[in-house]
């Protein structure tokens, strides 16, 4: 029994005459195979997807469902993985991890006055509560035995218990066992208050600015040529036209003549407005997430994720319109210079000029990266799931890049839309509903997704370096602070 095997733990690491005989040696193999098999169980339980891989997300709810504060997933997650880059554990991280415990585990276990046949019963549990000075109610002790996934009118064994305990940091594995399990099953937190580190939220603002500008200022020649590709009402490299003549061939045939300092047109506004834009959406993302977590502990990840994403990208993009604005005006030639493309649109338009297509801008962001994290994240999740192991770097941008080009290509038709409107000329009010009649009734239909192949082939290079961008830097400053 329980007792027994409690007895015999201390003695595995004396002299050979102190050992036990060859049945008792048997009892203690019997015991690990018990728990071992018992972990597997939990495992298999955090494993949502069953690709042999445990995620934050994954503990995260994990901690949920057992009220325990969400900060001991990403401890349990930072003790158990291999190394710093890896973003989730397997099961032999796993075992090792519940072997360093196993031990206190029992020990904490057996302080409970087990009975003979090594589990609690309902009476037992109140015993514990009166003994405590707890309040020693059925209804306690039911919320106690249902958080260990036990029958309330069954029994509690070892393995419900120890697959409770070793989701606990280290430290509270010495506290009263029946203070934490007391704890978690019948007090409700009262917000310890809501935990937003600012340093981590400054980190991802800075980690998510700084990939998306170096990003923009490599591939700013790939926007200026989907720019020119796609039709517009007006466009000033010395012609005007209803929409663009020039195939995709013949306007690559037509770099030369662009030239370097045509390429980059806009590329100043276009960068700052990036920085700004993204650091504000990946900060807000991250502080989004948490507060969600903390004021809604039962509403899924997935939720979550999109939620954020949208609150963030919805204030994010609300900065980066006018730099917007300007970085179109300037590409299409109505100006000459950042100073001039400012004069000129407030002469014009006033304020407002600096802000429209607006509109089109948030139908095309908002979808493209709640789109886009969600076809990354999954992308990722079904290639390890065929790999069956953790992804190399290069796969990361491979999948990232894929990722945004398919989200770009979905929401052409709001770039071309926003392209319209913010090129039209100055002093004439647009509206999106005008351009979208327009264009389908001059061009037809397919005319939305003109310039689509260029934007996939500028926002997939984009995407890779986002998002593997992003990770590394975020993961990087993290580093060197533990």
């Amino acid at each position: 029994n329980i007792e027994n095997i409690m007895d015999l733990v201390p003695l595995l690491g004396k002299a050979p005459q102190s050992f036990p005989d060859k049945r008792k040696l048997y009892s203690v193999e019997d015991f690990f195979k018990y728990t071992e098999a018992e972990g597997r169980r939990l495992f298999d339980e955090l494993d949502r997807d069953k690709d042999g891989q445990v995620t934050l997300e994954d503990l995260e709810l994990a901690m949920r469902k057992r009220r325990l504060p969400q900060r001991y997933a990403r401890e349990f997650l930072r003790r158990t993985k291999k190394h710093w880059l890896k973003k989730s554990f397997g099961w032999s991280e796993f075992l090792t991890l519940m072997e360093q415990k196993e031990s206190v585990m029992l020990r904490a276990f057996n302080s409970l006055s087990v009975s003979k046949s090594g589990t609690l019963q309902k009476g037992q549990v109140l015993t514990l509560l009166r003994n405590a000075g707890l309040p020693a109610t059925e209804e306690n002790a039911a919320a106690m035995m249902r958080i260990l996934n036990s029958d309330t009118e069954g029994s509690i064994t070892y393995g419900q218990f120890r697959n409770f305990l070793v989701l606990l940091p280290p430290e509270r594995l010495f506290d009263d066992p029946r203070m934490v399990w007391y704890e978690a099953a019948t007090v409700v937190p009262m917000s310890p208050p809501i935990e937003v580190p600012a340093g981590s939220v400054l980190k991802s603002a800075l980690a998510g600015g700084l990939a998306c500008a170096l990003s923009t200022s490599l591939l700013h020649p790939l926007d200026t040529l989907k720019a020119r590709f796609n039709p517009l009402s007006y466009f000033a490299w010395g012609f005007v036209q209803a929409s663009s003549t020039l195939s995709f061939s013949e306007l690559i045939s037509n770099i030369p003549n662009i030239g370097i300092r045509g390429l980059y047109r806009g590329s100043a506004p276009a960068i700052i407005g990036q920085f700004s834009s993204h650091g504000l959406r990946t900060g807000i993302f991250e502080a989004s997430k948490l507060l969600l977590i903390n004021v809604a502990p039962n509403v899924s990840e997935l939720q979550v994720q999109s939620l954020a994403s949208f609150c963030s990208t919805f204030l994010g993009t609300a900065i980066r319109i006018p730099c917007e604005v300007l970085k179109q005006r300037l590409q299409a030639g109505l100006y000459d210079n950042v100073g001039v493309a400012i004069a000129g649109t407030l002469r014009k338009d006033g304020w407002k000029g600096f802000f429209r297509g607006t509109g089109a801008t948030l139908c095309r962001e908002v979808p493209f990266y709640v789109a886009g994290m969600m076809i990354y994240e999954e992308a990722k999740k079904v290639v390890q799931n065929v790999i069956k192991r953790e992804l190399a770097p290069w796969e990361v941008i491979a999948i990232g890049g894929l990722s945004g080009g398919l989200a770009a290509v979905f929401t052409t038709p709001f770039d071309v839309m926003k392209t319209r409107m913010m090129t039209s000329p100055p002093g004439i009010p647009v509206t999106m509903s005008s351009v979208t009649v327009k264009i389908v009734s001059e061009e037809g239909l397919l005319a939305l997704f003109k310039g689509a192949v260029p934007r996939f082939f500028w926002i997939a290079p984009l995407g890779a370096m986002n998002f593997a961008g992003y990770e590394l830097a975020k993961r990087a400053m993290e580093k060197k602070n533990e």
